[in-house]
């Protein structure tokens, strides 16, 4: 193993001991020693990697986003049809919040941060317009091939990822508030036929 792979190895342990902690104690309420007894690192191997928290944090936001992306490219690209394509974009982020519930809080706990680190606000806002492009790209095709009906197509992939993050909050916040399976079938479904051709 080359050192850049081990390198690569050991920041991807930091930051995923680093999810873990986000997840059990709060963005707030985590320490670097925290981080390096999960990790079954030194501190020191941390700072080697990792400038400061706001780094690591970074590099954490960067993972969680990236991970979500790379489901989504993964299942979207095996699909031609653009309704399927969106059905299978909608369902993937749909179920993070069900399967993968700790990415979802750390997304939330970096919420907390936009008012007073503006790196953290640009960084959210680059993810949340990637999702965005994803989702545009599929209702613009949809709409060549003449499957959907004319819409904006950024407006409306902001209409999706809009209806995605409000039941998903209300779940996490209280999931006996929503039958998950059921809503989010009957959102998935009236979000696509609202782009249906009539």
């Amino acid at each position: 193993m080359s050192k850049a792979d081990i390198a690569a190895e050991r920041k991807d342990q930091i930051v995923r001991a680093t999810v873990e902690c986000i997840t059990k104690y709060g963005y707030h309420n985590f320490s670097m020693q925290d981080v390096a007894k999960v990790a079954g690192v030194s501190k020191g191997i941390i700072h080697y990697y990792f400038l400061n928290k706001d780094d690591l944090m970074m590099s954490v936001l960067d993972r969680v986003a990236g991970d979500i992306e790379r489901v989504i490219l993964s299942d979207m690209n095996k699909i031609e049809e653009p309704a399927k394509k969106l059905e299978i974009f909608i369902g993937v982020v749909f179920d993070v919040v069900r399967n993968t519930r700790e990415y979802y809080q750390v997304n939330m706990d970096f919420w907390t941060q936009i008012n007073q680190k503006d790196e953290v606000k640009k960084a959210i806002a680059k993810h949340y317009a990637k999702f965005r492009e994803t989702a545009s790209k599929v209702i613009a095709d949809g709409i060549t091939k003449g499957v959907f009906k004319k819409v904006e197509p950024n407006e409306y992939a902001s209409f999706i990822i809009a209806v995605i993050d409000g039941i998903s909050l209300q779940f996490l916040f209280d999931s006996s508030a929503v039958n998950y399976d059921k809503t989010t079938k009957n959102a998935t479904d009236l979000m696509i036929q609202g782009l249906n051709k009539a």
